[in-house]
């Protein structure tokens, strides 16, 4: 019953759990987005301040820049000859159509500069064959205004075909008498090439308004439609406002959109530049973020339900595990029986602490371990495991199979055992179980008889008497180095060679003085030849000695110090010296081992007949 009642009220905890989780995230996702929000339309505003800056100081600069172009005609002499006699001989003319080209060249945005006389009357323009007007009575007043701070005046022209911002300059003579003005005209396209580098999103726009709030130029400039046809701006929400700049949020006069306006004043001229960035540009990010985060508010609240779910499932089957562990004691104990009666040494150890939990009596007697006290049964030793390699598998987490592997016990004595290791989980605890096979028998009977095949392949290749190779290992060496030296081109040389009167020595002294020469010449032979030369008994007192990477005279060399080592080798009881001959020859291509042999054993007959104790050398060798 009090089961009963836990498990009912843990449910109830979870469900309350889960809920408020999952209000918690979908509060922590609505305020992240408003912050998001918040920092995006900040960073739209400070993009929209820092661009009407730039632009204003942009076209402030621009204008300055013109006038001074405007005020430098007053250093042309054709401009003053002009405005006082009102007139130019027609090479004049064109020196002067020349030097207001060169002055539009060094402002591009300026399309044309115009000289007009005091009766406000054009009389001269950088556009050929223009016919002359009157200027505007705006224009007219100013000029004939005596305040001499005000020599440049700026306005707007609005018209849809030469309209823009209209610059003009006071001319004097030198007597500093007012003679005329030069005027120019920025056209609506100036604007174009100023913000073409720069970005206000997809749907911004970017405007240069005069004193009224008309527009004169818009970026981006739509075909077919004038500029100064647009509504001036309304603001809807004011941000920011100081002397030179606002910041307020309106709908646009050309599609209605709704901005936030950065408008900014130009300098002292009569122009403001509004910078307005689309909401619906810098707030995509936001819409984008929260198209993403409600996915994973849904992921987070489908994880929520099913871990409750199984939250709820394992409260469930509490009461079952509950039942099952006491059936896993009682296996566990029918398995702990069944190890003491198994006939392998099998124990169990904690990889962790690698003490021994459990071990039955072939393991304790493996091991050395005392034997388990009546009183001790079930109970677990808890004795330090002092067993290599096993010790080190235990460490590294590694299991094993049947692996044959030499032991070694705590006093450093070893055996040879069949081990497997097996991971295990006894009551939530890390445990492992070994067992162990002693096989230290069988690898002793396995050592000896490895030794004698060694033994018996060493005697199915050398004679017995002379402790040299015999003569089938000597050809069998004798093939592959000749299979060797075709393949590489190596050189290579042998050596045949039988002790001078040996039969009549053998006669005369005995059988075991005999065998006792021979002896001596197989350790002559052995001390004057290399390493890597071989040495082979091919005859009862014939011998052969193959040189391998030797030339012909070094081959001949190393015979030559063997027979002076026999010529100084003295035997007991026999007086006489032990002399031999022999032939050497090297390899040729197209060489077997038959006709090798077959020259040194000619050259061997021919040391012979020459009257022994000779040495005799394939000549024909280059």
């Amino acid at each position: 019953m009090t089961n009963r009642k836990h498990v009912y009220r843990s449910a109830r905890h979870a469900k309350w759990g889960a809920a408020l989780l999952l209000l918690v995230t979908l509060s922590l996702v609505l305020l992240d987005l408003v912050i998001s929000y918040r920092q995006v339309e900040n960073e739209a505003s400070h993009q929209a301040n820092g661009l009407s800056q730039l632009l204003s100081e942009r076209l402030s600069s621009g204008i300055h820049e013109a006038g001074l172009i405007l005020q430098s005609s007053n250093q042309i002499p054709e401009v003053q000859k002009l405005l006082r006699s009102g007139s130019l001989p027609l090479d004049a003319q064109q020196d002067l159509q020349q030097k207001l080209q060169q002055q539009l060249r060094l402002a591009s945005y300026l399309s044309q500069i115009e000289i007009v006389d005091t009766a406000c009357q054009t009389i001269f323009s950088s556009k050929p064959n223009t016919p002359t007007h009157a200027r505007h009575n705006e224009f007219c007043r100013w000029l004939h205004r005596s305040e001499p701070q005000e020599s440049k005046y700026t306005a707007v022209m609005h018209s849809p075909t030469a309209g823009g911002i209209v610059l003009a300059s006071k001319l004097y003579d030198a007597d500093g008498n007012l003679i005329g003005m030069a005027t120019g005209l920025i056209n609506h396209n100036f604007f174009q090439d100023e913000v073409s580098r720069l970005t206000v999103g997809e749907h911004g726009e970017i405007l240069v308004l005069d004193q009224r709030q008309l527009t004169v130029a818009r970026w981006p400039k739509v075909e077919g439609l004038d500029p100064q046809s647009y509504r001036p701006l309304q603001p809807h929400i004011m941000l920011s406002r100081d002397a030179s700049q606002m910041l307020f949020s309106a709908p646009s006069s050309f599609d209605g959109s709704m901005r936030l306006y950065s408008v900014r004043q130009t300098g002292n001229y009569p122009f403001q530049v509004a910078v307005g960035i689309s909401r619906e540009d810098f707030t995509r990010y936001v819409w984008d973020k929260a198209w993403l985060a409600l996915p994973g508010w849904l992921f987070v609240a489908a994880l929520t339900l099913l871990a409750l779910r199984k939250h709820l499932s394992n409260l469930n089957q509490h009461q079952q595990l509950l039942r099952g562990n006491e059936r896993i004691r009682e296996s566990e104990e029918q398995a702990r029986r069944i190890l003491d009666t198994a006939p392998l040494a099998l124990l169990l150890v904690n990889p962790q602490t690698l003490r021994i939990q459990h071990a039955n009596a072939p393991a304790r007697e493996l091991l050395r371990l005392p034997p388990q006290q009546p009183e001790a049964a079930g109970r677990e030793l808890n004795l330090p495991l002092k067993l290599q390699p096993v010790e080190r598998w235990l460490l590294d987490g590694e299991d094993a199979l049947q692996r044959e592997i030499e032991l070694e016990l705590e006093d450093k004595s070893r055996l040879w055992a069949i081990v497997s290791l097996q991971q295990l989980n006894r009551e939530g605890a890390p445990s492992s179980l070994i067992a162990m096979y002693d096989i230290s028998g069988r690898k002793q009977l396995e050592q000896q008889l490895h030794e004698s095949n060694l033994q018996l392949a060493e005697m199915a290749i050398t004679d017995p008497l002379t402790r040299l190779y015999n003569r089938r290992h000597g050809d069998m060496v004798l093939k592959d180095e000749i299979s060797r030296c075709e393949r590489y081109g190596q050189t290579m040389a042998i050596a045949v060679f039988d002790i001078d009167h040996f039969k009549k020595f053998n006669d005369q002294y005995g059988h075991q003085a005999g065998d006792d020469v021979l002896v001596a010449v197989a350790n002559a032979l052995r001390d004057s030849t290399r390493n890597t030369d071989i040495n082979a008994r091919i005859g009862g007192e014939e011998f052969m000695v193959v040189f391998p990477y030797t030339r012909l005279r070094d081959a001949h060399k190393v015979m030559l110090r063997m027979q002076m080592a026999l010529t100084h080798t003295t035997f007991p009881f026999v007086e006489q010296r032990i002399t031999f001959s022999g032939g050497i020859t090297d390899w040729r291509p197209g060489d077997t081992p038959a006709t090798m042999v077959s020259r040194a054993d000619k050259l061997l007959y021919e040391a012979k007949l020459s009257g022994r104790n000779i040495i005799l050398c394939d000549q024909d060798t280059p």
